[in-house]
């Protein structure tokens, strides 16, 4: 497969569900494969195998080498609990994207840099700084892969000020205009778009979105997507993958405990103890709905529960997290 280097090769590769290994060998260019293979690893909840391929690809002359190692290495040490690491990477990107605009490099490149920032800002909830150029200027001089996942981000952007359907709406164009189907892509989008579901009390449209994304990764095993957006998906991974396939419903809650801890050690360093070593995957779940105000029938509906046990959950969650009311959970968890 000869392609111009770009960052995240394989999330910007269309090819059907099921090819991935296939996919892997058509990538001619050796740096780029490696790149490629990492990204596989990465999606498939594989950290420490990423890292590996991508250390070496830290200090690179080659800008898009670098981004591409500098975020695949960010998310992944966010799994592995090396918050530091993970920090490390995050302040190369923005070396690189100050570097990229002050040189005066090809708007192609300078896009490039742009959507590395923003995928390990928006992706973390950390808003990029308000002088940063925005990605929708940007847009057009990224390829139709990369381009789709920058809309995914501009959705999750969307979600975090609270605007649903902006949100939703900028989700389900993406994936209407798209020529091919680009799978990475396609999952992040409908899962930002069942997130914004789920905020406007649609569930059985949230329940369809998560349906979709899932029925795209199983086919190559891409967990890691649903590993970072298990809180945001509020109970829909319970309700649909843990049912159908427990085994996989396992590993992928091991994979949110080890992702959620390194999420805090960055998001909320000053926190004595993280939310996800006292809360259960189910219960965080439950209290991301209740700190919304949702009641108790609507999350029992929503989750498949009974009004009782869903009581039971929310005074669990209380007593766990030593507090006397509701609203108060929103200081523990990031939203």
């Amino acid at each position: 497969m000869k392609c111009k280097r770009t960052v995240l090769p394989l999330l910007g590769t269309a090819f059907e569900p099921g090819r991935l290994a296939d996919t892997l060998n058509e990538f001619e260019d050796e740096e780029l494969a490696e790149i490629a293979q990492a990204e596989a690893y990465f999606f498939s909840a594989q950290a420490e195998a990423c890292v590996k391929i991508v250390e070496k690809y830290l200090n690179s002359k080659d800008v898009i080498l670098r981004m591409s190692a500098d975020m695949l290495y960010t998310f992944a040490n966010l799994t592995l609990g090396d918050a530091m690491a993970a920090q490390m990477a995050r302040e190369d990107v923005h070396i690189c994207l100050k570097k990229a605009f002050e040189d005066e490099i090809d708007l192609e490149t300078q896009a490039s840099c742009l959507f590395a920032l923003y995928v390990i800002s928006v992706l973390i909830h950390i808003p990029p700084e308000k002088e940063m150029p925005l990605l929708s200027d940007y847009l057009r001089y990224l390829p139709e892969g990369q381009r789709l996942f920058a809309m995914n981000l501009l959705a999750h952007g969307a979600y975090l000020n609270q605007e649903y359907a902006k949100g939703q709406g900028m989700a389900q164009t993406a994936m209407m205009m798209a020529e091919k189907m680009y799978p990475i892509p396609f999952i992040y989008l409908n899962c930002v778009n069942a997130m914004c579901q789920i905020n406007q009390k649609d569930q059985e449209g949230a329940r369809e979105s998560v349906i979709r994304a899932w029925e795209i990764a199983r086919q190559d095993k891409l967990l890691e997507p649903f590993i970072e957006h298990h809180g945001l998906l509020q109970g829909v991974l319970e309700v649909w993958v843990k049912q159908r396939e427990p085994y996989v419903y396992k590993k992928m809650m091991d994979g949110v405990i080890a992702f959620s801890r390194g999420w805090m050690k960055i998001h909320n360093p000053e926190m004595q103890k993280a939310v996800t070593d006292l809360l259960t995957p189910v219960e965080f779940s439950i209290a991301m709905l209740a700190c919304r105000d949702w009641t108790n029938q609507e999350i029992a509906e929503h989750m498949g529960l009974s009004v009782n046990t869903v009581k039971h959950y929310v005074s669990t969650i209380l007593e766990k997290l030593q507090i006397d009311k509701r609203d108060k959970i929103k200081e523990f968890v990031n939203q």
